[in-house]
């Protein structure tokens, strides 16, 4: 595991970015499995401004992404597919139909997550973009007694409901389930570049990194993949360094 302290969030922002344009640069045909929340907004816009550059090009790239809520359509402002459009597809030359992100209006949810799955399956990731939830959270798999390994259909840990209620008018709004990749899919991709920053995530990344391996913090699996790099401001690093 490869750990990068950054001085602040821009600075995350600017590794976190350069790591995937190197990916990129080296293999224009990446399979990139993305993230969404806050902490990755600004390695989104990074990206945005090396395409503008002429520095990547995205053309080739095809791109998964963790999660989707359930309940709310592609054009909702509040949906992951709103979310990846507005920060990072609609400004890179992207061909859409590689674009890749849970139906959170799927009828039949066992039939999505198979959908999913083949998805996956048949675009095996080259390097996948993590944050980390309050509670160790990576995608929506949530702490628990067992992990899913696959794609599956999950309700959301009321930590993960209180840290999403800011994006929404009030706590009742936010989705209470999602679909997301499992903890197996996640771990089989080649390379795993997670981000964080702020004194906010200070404990969990210490139990992520340094804790005990655990289904009740997910992120602490990561401890057993080959190739973590983990870029972090020094507030968020300040109990693993």
């Amino acid at each position: 595991m490869k750990i990068y302290k950054a001085r602040d969030y821009d600075h995350v922002s600017q590794i976190a970015a350069n790591i995937l344009a190197a990916q990129i640069i080296l293999k224009p045909d990446s399979v990139l499995g993305l993230a969404t929340g806050g902490t990755p907004v600004g390695t989104y816009k990074q990206l945005i401004e090396k395409y503008k550059n002429g520095d990547i090009c995205f053309s080739q790239v095809t791109a998964i992404n963790l999660d989707e809520y359930c309940g709310l359509d592609s054009d909702n402002d509040q949906s992951y597919a709103y979310f990846m459009r507005d920060n990072l597809f609609n400004y890179i030359n992207i061909n859409f139909y590689y674009v890749n992100i849970p139906n959170g209006m799927a009828k039949d949810a066992k039939a999505e997550c198979e959908r999913y799955n083949e998805v996956i399956a048949k675009n095996p990731i080259d390097i996948q973009l993590l944050g980390i939830g309050p509670n160790g959270h990576i995608g929506f798999n949530e702490p628990a007694s067992e992990l899913s390994a696959t794609s599956h259909h999950v309700e959301l840990a009321p930590a993960t409901i209180e840290a999403n209620k800011r994006f929404f008018e009030n706590e009742e709004q936010v989705p209470r389930t999602a679909y997301t990749m499992g903890m197996g899919q996640i771990m089989h991709a080649q390379k795993i570049l997670l981000v964080a920053s702020g004194a906010g995530k200070a404990d969990i990344l210490c139990q992520a990194l340094k804790g005990p391996i655990t289904t009740r913090v997910p992120a602490s699996f990561l401890q057993m993949h080959g190739d973590v790099v983990v870029v972090a401001d020094e507030a968020a690093l300040r109990k693993v360094l």
